[in-house]
């Protein structure tokens, strides 16, 4: 949301040099607030120097008075925690650097801070000039399983919905929770640790029912006629999955669109149709294909290969393309 509100690029560059000027004065730190957070294992996640200046950094955004521009801080700061920490590159799981390379380890929390409030800001620039009168959005929560409260938003007032779902569940595919964790808890969020549990597929099935697409329902069919502890995790998700559509759905109003970037995994070498199933149930709330156009994956986190059958040696490629499923409701 701190990308697409509307505010003034003026304003915006102004706080943006001012944030710059404290980063290059060298008394950024000054302030007697500008401390860590108590966070479990925080010595064993981050460099002691990078916790001081990201403690500085965020001790800054607090004192920012501007909900708007200090989210717009926000941003930038989570994703400069991420690369101050430990973190192991080139994983979709939380892991930790080896010993040898956290003795070379020397983040620049700073510059790394500026370089992402620049990029953003171009970014911003840009969208502010192709939508000068901004775009409203919200994020409900973090999913939309449980269902969207009217008062969040009412139903059938959304002109179009442009979102990419998770590819599955996070304890079998990319780890979503662990991977925001860190950076969820310097932001000051509630068991960030346990955010996996409440992500679609985290609570699960005890077995396997029909998923609402005959493409889907194959290949979960050949999943189970080997593997049918795996079979029932992949309908644990595409259950919660079709929920959060039909939620989404309802809050689309007519003539309005919901485009979805989604990835069709495999799992145990099977292909899952996540493509079809999306536009499976998206018919089942009323809407209509407009398209579905493939596009490579760009900065793909995901190893490019892994090893689905845990056997040495045996390894598969993972997903490369993904699909944008435009579809429309009718009005």
């Amino acid at each position: 949301t701190a990308k697409t509100r509307k505010m003034s690029p003026t304003k915006l560059a102004r706080r943006l040099r001012e944030m710059k000027s404290r980063l290059l004065s060298g008394k950024f730190g000054d302030a007697p607030e500008a401390k860590a957070p108590a966070l479990p294992n925080i010595d064993f996640w981050f460099p002691p120097e990078a916790q001081r200046n990201l403690a500085a950094i965020k001790s800054y955004i607090d004192r920012v008075r501007d909900d708007e521009v200090r989210k717009f801080f926000l941003v930038a700061f989570s994703e400069t925690v991420r690369e101050c920490s430990y973190t192991r590159n080139g994983e979709f799981k939380l892991y930790r650097m080896t010993e040898n390379q956290r003795t070379k380890f020397q983040p620049d929390a700073f510059g790394l801070f500026a370089a992402k409030l620049d990029r953003n800001f171009a970014g911003f620039r840009q969208f502010a000039e192709a939508s000068p009168n901004g775009a409203w959005s919200k994020i409900c929560g973090f999913n939309s399983v449980l269902g969207i409260p009217a008062d969040e938003v009412s139903p059938e007032s959304v002109d179009i919905v442009v979102t990419s779902p998770p590819y599955g569940d996070s304890g079998t595919t990319v780890a979503y929770g662990q991977f925001s964790r860190l950076a969820n808890e310097w932001l000051g969020h509630e068991n960030a640790a346990a955010v996996d549990r409440v992500l679609m597929g985290g609570k699960k099935m005890r077995e396997i029912s029909p998923l609402g697409s005959p493409q889907l329902d194959d290949a979960v069919g050949k999943i189970a006629a080997h593997f049918p502890k795996r079979a029932v995790e992949v309908c644990g998700f595409y259950r919660d999955y079709r929920q959060s559509i039909a939620n989404v759905a309802a809050t689309v109003r007519p003539g309005g669109f919901a485009c979805y970037v989604v990835g069709n995994r495999k799992v145990k070498g099977v292909v899952l149709p996540t493509d079809i199933a999306t536009e499976s149930y998206f018919r089942e709330n009323g809407f209509a294909r407009e398209g579905v156009f493939t596009r490579n994956i760009p900065n793909k986190r995901m190893p490019s290969r892994n090893s689905p059958s845990n056997v040495p040696g045996a390894t598969d490629s993972t997903m490369c393309r993904e699909y944008i499923v435009v579809m429309r409701k009718p009005g």
